[in-house]
Order: structure tokens, then sequence, then C-alpha cells
């Protein structure tokens, strides 16, 4: 038998391929016949949780030592069992009594610095469906919504993670395992629900707060596309394989008859529409054509973003090297407001602009956007969209595999970046990271 299956990305066309580990570093797109070298890169540190607490805690430092002494007591009978033969039964007794254990030391008042591994994800983002929903709280952090691939059996599940430790609220599904509904499962959040199309041709409509099915349709045929109402009403726009279009009420449950509106852009219609060339997730209802930019002296415009008052066109110097550039502007008057380059420091170490680096998003008056570095590291910058003030600079973490941005999603509080099989999470006022979704 071979080697594990490992998934990865094609470089040339983007497609997901599965391949068995081998003593070969080499694998061949069976899509594009594109062959490329797959790094080596040694697993990545296991994820510590630190925290902290107030000095001076000698009773809730006591107990917590007493609780960790029976920890390790605990463990040494395991350790016993183990050697006798009861490895199985003891794993499992040992496993429960360090998340019993553990528990209990999060329970303590105070609790002293320890740092505690955060265990494996048991899925992985999928990052076809593009990259998770931001969905805002009343209190607290915000939390995000999206479609992953649960191991071992890569089933399609949607699934809800709260924001301040990324923790899994729900999950609904399966869908379906991932060949068999990924090019028909679509998700959407609107108002209170999510709306979620299945590969047996139904539409699910769910609690945005507990997951839970309030309403189930039952189509003519699959969904091809699908866009949410970008005013706030409970509505989704599908577009299905035998042609048929409609809009699905998420409040009522019912779908009326409807031709495409102007706020669902034809995922394929323009290039450059702010997503990058892998176009992952829902069309950006507030990305326009390079034709809504301002004319300015040896700048050539790609795509250009408007939010209430703020505008920002993203492109590249022209004519000579083909740095990426930003330009704000007043969007009723078109008077620019300021210009740059988007990377920072050496321009000369800066990769020429091109369709992987293409995606950028503006919410709450920033303006965020990615870019390369050679030989090889990628960037992401966020700049104040009336201003212009570079706002941070913030270099990806290195992962395994094609480690090119595949995405991403910018709400006024977080950042949102898709890499080959997970999420990192950042802070969008000052671009450090906050966590991971699924599994690097």
């Amino acid at each position: 038998m071979g080697g594990a299956l490992e998934a990865r990305n094609c470089p040339n066309c983007g497609a997901a391929l599965h391949a068995r580990a081998a003593a070969s570093n080499r694998l061949t797109c069976r899509y594009c016949g594109h062959a490329f070298e797959l790094p080596r890169a040694p697993a990545p540190p296991p994820r510590q949780v630190v925290l902290n607490i107030p000095r001076d805690l000698s009773r809730e430092v006591a107990a917590a030592q007493r609780v960790v002494s029976s920890l390790i007591t605990f463990a040494v009978v395991i350790g016993v069992l183990v050697a006798v033969g009861g490895g199985i039964l003891a794993t499992r007794a040992a496993s429960k009594a360090k998340g019993s254990a553990l528990a209990a030391l999060s329970a303590i008042p105070g609790m002293p610095n320890i740092a505690l591994p955060l265990a494996r994800a048991d899925f992985l983002w999928d990052t076809v469906a593009g990259p998770p929903i931001p969905v805002p709280a009343a209190s607290g952090s915000e939390s995000v919504i999206g479609r992953i691939r649960k191991r071992p059996g890569d089933e399609l599940w949607i699934a809800s993670f709260e924001g301040a430790n990324f923790a899994q609220t729900w999950a609904v599904g399966p869908f379906g395992t991932y060949s068999e509904g990924y090019r028909s499962t679509f998700m959407a959040v609107v108002g209170k629900s999510v709306v979620v199309t299945d590969y047996r041709a139904n539409v699910h409509v769910y609690d945005v707060s507990t997951g839970h099915e309030v309403h189930t349709l039952k189509l003519s045929d699959r969904v091809k596309a699908m866009c949410s109402a970008p005013d706030g009403k409970p509505q989704v726009w599908i577009e299905q394989n035998d042609e048929r279009t409609g809009l699905v009420d998420a409040a009522t449950g019912t779908t009326t008859p409807a031709a495409r509106p102007a706020w669902c852009p034809n995922d394929w219609a323009t290039r450059n529409d702010c997503r990058g060339w892998l176009k992952r997730g829902a069309p950006v209802s507030q990305c326009r054509g390079p034709e809504a930019a301002p004319k300015v002296p040896a700048f050539e415009a790609l795509n250009v973003l408007e939010d209430s008052d703020v505008a920002v066109a993203l492109g590249k110097k022209h004519p000579g090297t083909a740095v990426p550039m930003a330009v704000g502007f007043d969007p009723q008057t078109h008077a620019v407001r300021w210009e740059h380059p988007v990377p920072s420091g050496d321009l000369a170490s800066a990769a020429e602009s091109g369709g992987v680096g293409l995606m950028d998003a503006l919410a709450g008056g920033r303006f965020v956007t990615p870019y390369q570095t050679t030989p090889r590291g990628w960037h992401f910058t966020a700049f104040d969209g009336r201003s212009g003030d570079r706002l941070w600079d913030v270099e990806l973490q290195k992962v395994f595999g094609v480690d090119n941005p595949e995405g991403f999603s910018l709400s006024p509080t977080r950042v949102y970046v898709m890499r080959t099989s997970s999420v990192e999470v950042y802070d969008a006022k000052t671009g450090s990271l906050l966590g991971t979704l699924g599994q690097p």
C-alpha cells in the first residue's frame, strides 16, 4: 500500500490534487499537466495558549499545584497499565483524566502562567468554498461560519466558530463527501439565517446562532451559483443547473422566480474582481471595474473598491516595472487623495503585480491587500482608506506546500486569510495573528 493521501493545490491552475506521500517529491497535475516540486518543511510546533494571571495568588497557585500533582500521579498509574498490556483503555483513561485536569486548572480563578498545547484540528478548511463569513456579535468577538472538510471521511459540513478561542459552536451536515458535493454546496449568511444548498437539490435554512434547521426547500435541480442580498434582507439569489433562477426568502422559506439582480455579478464575468485569479467565495458586490478609477499618471488600475465615502483602486505602475500600487480617491468627485506602492521597504525585492495577489478588500475604513516578495514570501498590508497612512504590514507564516494566499475576507475588526487548508485570523487594527482555523 502507498503512503497516506495528502492534499495539494496546483500552482498553475489551482486545482485540488491528492497524492500519496512517497520518496519522490515531484507531482504532476492531472488537470493541466503542470509538473512541480513539493517543498519539504518541518512540522509546525504545537500551538500554545497562555493563560495570564495577576500576581500574589498563593492560594490559587497551591490549588493548581495539587491538581497538577494529582495529574502526574495518575499519569504514572496509566504508564503501568500501558506496560502490562492495557494500552487502549489506558490511553482513553489518560485522555479523559487530562481533559478533566485541564478543565479544573482553567476553572481556578487567577490561574498562574501555564502554556497548554492545543489538540490537532479534526477538519480542514475547504478553501474552494471561500473564506469565512464574519457574523457580528452583540458583545464580545465576532463569530465566523464556513464550509469545512471533516476527517477522516472527507465529508462536507457547515460550521460556526466563536471568536474568542475559535472553538466550534455548532456544525450541520454532512452534505455528502467532498467529491459528491463540492460544486453544489453553497452557503450564505443573511440576517439571522444561514442558507445552505446541497447536491440533492435541497435548500436548507438554519438559525445563525444555534444551527437549528428552520426550513427545507426542494428544487428542480442542483444550485450552481448563489449570492446574498447586500441590503440586509433575508434573501439569496440562486441559479440552478437547469437554468432556473430565483430569490429564496430565508424568513418565510419560500422561493420566487427572479432574473439575476444587479447585486449578484457573474462569478467569471470579469478577470479582476477583487478575489484573485482563483475567485474563491461569493462575488464581491462592492468591487468595481478599472474604469471606475481616476486617471493617475504612471498608474494602471485593475479594480476599484467603494465603501461609503471611501474608494481605493488597486493596480500597478505603468509604464515600467509592474510594482503593485494603490490609489485612494473620493468616489463622488474622483479627486485623488493618496497614491502609494503596496509593498513596504525595498521595492526591488517586491514581485511584480500578478493574478494571485490581485485580491483586496475595504471595510471599516481600512484597505487590505496582499503582495509577494522575492524569492519567496507573502505579506498582507493595510492602509487607512481616507489618509493613505500604512497601518500595518505582516509576513504570512510559512506553511507546507503551496503557501500563497487563496483568498481572504475582511470585517471592521478582523482579517481572515485562507492558506492551503486553513484560515489565519489577524486583527484588522494591528495586523497581529489571533489564531488559526483548521490544520495548516
